[in-house]
């Protein structure tokens, strides 16, 4: 009698070979699908600028500015970072203040006023760091500027004032 080409013989061999087979083409199906869906979603500008951490080409590519939004946020960013170097210079101080008049062991009040300087200060920055993020918005589209501000003005509350802000305003 002839023998069915699929049946396996007495040691399981053929249905072993299918099954190998078999796996590896899912699995290569499986990649394919996968890598097709990743370059499908893939926003390469965005991916590009994260390398780079180039904060302006990021900015660009998540919120779809166009050249000149781009350009005018560019401006805005270099005149705040001179702001900015100014309030943490003044923060810096005013912490070194607090830290000499621990050493010192000044009274309570001096210590509790040198810590409402540092209070002060900090929300100034806060208040600028806020006001920027509002000009910036301004520069977007309203949809675009509702989702920045949703995005970043709720971490400025939480900015510890440890250097410059960067996008994520976690520092």
């Amino acid at each position: 009698p002839e023998r069915n080409r699929f049946a396996a013989g007495r040691d399981g061999r053929y249905a072993m070979k299918n099954f190998w087979v078999t796996l590896g083409a899912l699995v290569a199906i499986g990649l394919a699908v996968a890598l097709a869906c990743y370059r499908w979603h893939c926003d390469e500008p965005l991916h590009a600028a994260a390398r780079q951490r180039d904060a302006l080409a990021w900015l660009t590519a998540e919120y779809h500015l166009r050249p000149e939004q781009s350009a005018s946020i560019g401006r805005l960013h270099a005149a705040y970072a001179l702001r900015c170097a100014e309030h943490c210079m003044a923060i810096g101080e005013a912490r070194d203040a607090v830290a000499q008049a621990e050493r010192d062991g000044r009274p309570a009040s001096e210590l509790a006023a040198a810590r409402g300087r540092v209070a002060a200060r900090e929300r100034v920055c806060r208040e600028a760091i806020e006001l920027h993020l509002r000009e910036v918005a301004s520069q977007m589209s309203l949809e675009d500027g509702a989702r920045y501000l949703g995005e970043f003005l709720p971490r400025v509350a939480a900015y510890r004032h440890e250097g410059a802000p960067t996008v994520r305003l976690d520092q």
